[in-house]
């Protein structure tokens, strides 16, 4: 009896196509290949080939040079025009001597991976093989790769939802079927008392809330209607061929089921709702500006009590918009003033190194009479509204250098806004502070979000530029978050990638977000950029981070926010003792 043969291959089975008109050479193939693990399908020609590739996919070809009509060389060159032709690995079998290089020349240029000469000597064709299977795994590695960025470039990571770079085209799309004669609605929802769930319970605590409420909405909206993750708290829905009553209705009903919702951790409960407000798409006005009127509206659903809905009109949204945003400017005007504006510090470390790297900015407005801390999230919009942007950034740089002049160990990060580089005296402004300060630029960090960003990306750039040549560095905020940033970083000379938190939150059992991680990685060690993960709460994170290779860390893990910079003898984690 025939010894059976063993399968060689140890890596899981891919799918072979041999494409080889002599009977005994295919079978020999077939058998060789069948043998080391692998699936295998025979065709005796090119067309029969190209049949069996229009609704299978084959990573491994093995194909003959002299083919019955099409030759071998023909086909290699059609697959490798197609668009998923740098997916395949192709192995040419060739009667060609070793010593016609002209010839070897062609089969390479004609898209072969590698060949091998016929009669094949088994030896040989194990090693072309090995070789083979290691390159396929290594062309799989790369495909998935390459879905996840698409899928990240669409997709908010934490909840799957659409993400916000897909809004203005299904708004575009939306306003040309209401210019049609269907029109739509879109809904903007902001959650009420979320804030107060991360600021209790921390981020992760409220990115499980959030699965729960992103669940909720794509249980109850249309199959045909469009959900998008807006930002941390907000959602967008796009209503198309809908009335406006019909929307009302379907925003109550989403309102009462996220109040439904009860969020139990730590053995405590906790309740949110959501604010909507809803704009009617009718063709006469651009997407943005339709956005721009459920926005308002949504403010003034909050400013009327929350958890309610509010249709956009001028008696409603813009004015109560107007009111509370006139309240916020005055304050932040008398702020930067009386001391109510105050600079916090959070540390970015080098765990690895048991280092900080700089500390990050945060800016806080302290209540004069209550001494209640606010985030900048809740007046930043009156900020940009009335036109103080550059105003504050300004203020934050000439505190942050003041801080710096007062502390020589200290380097820190300043978030600025895109609306600095419109201002041509910008740059003229830094550079005359640092003259002022005597400080060293390179303790200096400037971090700008991709939003901010693009606006702006020509100045942006050139800003950088001279900001860099003086000694100062920059780094790419919530990095990520859309993946458009990635047509950008080509030509944008930044320091630092700093990573959307929504990838960071419950690492460990988010095997999606830790190839994103990865991804990210290689990207920014082929720019020479460093990385930084923020929201870290967890040791688990921590330490996942330092394996995938991210550079520095910072969160509640590290140190949470306050008043005064850390030393490096206050870092908790820095105090343990480092494991063997």
């Amino acid at each position: 009896m025939e010894k059976q043969e063993k399968p060689v291959s140890q890596e899981p089975p891919c799918r072979v196509l041999v494409i080889e008109d002599d009977h005994p050479t295919r079978m020999l193939l077939e058998r060789i290949i069948r043998a080391r693990g692998h699936e295998v399908v025979g065709c005796v020609s090119a067309e029969a080939a190209l049949e069996r590739l229009k609704d299978e996919f084959f990573p491994l070809i093995t194909l003959d040079i002299q083919l019955p009509g099409m030759s071998g060389l023909e086909l290699a060159r059609l697959l490798r025009s197609r668009p998923e032709g740098n997916h395949y690995y192709i192995l040419v079998g060739t009667g060609i001597g070793s010593d016609r290089y002209e010839d070897l020349r062609e089969i390479l240029e004609a898209g072969a991976d590698d060949y091998i000469g016929k009669p094949y000597n088994p030896g040989l064709l194990d090693v072309r093989l090995t070789v083979a299977e290691a390159a396929v795994k290594a062309i799989a590695r790369r495909k998935q790769l390459e879905a996840d960025l698409k899928f990240l470039a669409r997709h908010d990571p934490l909840t799957r939802l659409f993400n916000r770079s897909q809004l203005d085209p299904a708004m575009a799309a939306a306003t040309q079927a209401a210019r049609e004669g269907r029109q739509g609605v879109v809904l903007y929802l902001d959650l009420d008392n979320f804030k107060i769930i991360n600021d209790t319970l921390g981020h992760d605590a409220g990115d499980k809330l959030l699965l729960q409420i992103a669940a909720t909405l794509k249980r109850l909206v249309r199959a045909d209607d469009f959900l998008v993750r807006f930002g941390g708290d907000e959602f967008v829905v796009i209503l198309p061929d809908c009335t406006m009553e019909n929307a009302v209705r379907l925003a109550k009903s989403l309102i009462a089921k996220i109040e439904d919702i009860i969020f139990v951790a730590e053995g405590r409960s906790f309740h949110v709702g959501a604010s909507i407000g809803a704009a009617l798409i009718d063709g006469t006005m651009e997407g943005g500006k339709v956005m721009g009127c459920a926005d308002a509206a949504c403010y003034a659903a909050k400013a009327r009590g929350r958890n309610r809905v509010e249709v956009h009109s001028a008696e409603t949204g813009e004015i109560a918009q107007l009111i509370a945003d006139t309240d916020w400017s005055t304050r932040i005007r008398d702020a930067m003033r009386d001391g109510s504006l105050q600079l916090w510090f959070q540390p970015v470390v080098s765990v690895a190194r048991r280092e900080i790297i700089y500390q990050e900015i945060l800016l806080r407005y302290v209540d004069p009479a209550l001494r209640i801390s606010v985030n900048p999230d809740v007046f930043l919009s009156a900020v940009r509204r009335f036109g103080q942007s550059i105003r504050l950034d300004r203020f934050v740089i000439a505190k942050s250098f003041e801080a710096l002049a007062m502390n020589p160990g200290l380097s820190v990060s300043i978030n600025i806004s895109g609306a600095l580089f419109g201002d041509e005296t910008y740059c003229d402004f830094v550079e005359s502070r640092l003259r002022i300060s005597g400080i060293a630029p390179e303790r200096v960090l400037f971090e700008i979000t991709e939003n901010e960003l693009i606006p702006n990306l020509q100045n942006a750039s050139i800003a950088i530029e001279r900001l860099q040549a003086a000694g100062c560095r920059f780094a790419l905020d919530d990095f990520g978050a859309g993946f458009s940033s990635l047509t950008y970083l080509k030509n944008l000379p930044v320091d630092f990638l700093k990573i959307d938190g929504s990838f960071v939150r419950d690492l460990p059992n988010q095997p999606f977000n830790q190839a994103a991680l990865k991804a990210i990685r290689i990207i920014a060690d082929a720019l020479e950029i460093g990385t930084v993960a923020e929201y870290v709460e967890e040791a688990e994170e921590s330490e996942l981070l330092q394996q995938i290779g991210i550079s520095y860390v910072q969160g509640h893990y590290i140190a949470v926010p306050r008043s005064t910079p850390y030393t490096i003898s206050e870092i908790g984690i820095f105090q343990k003792p480092v494991s063997d």
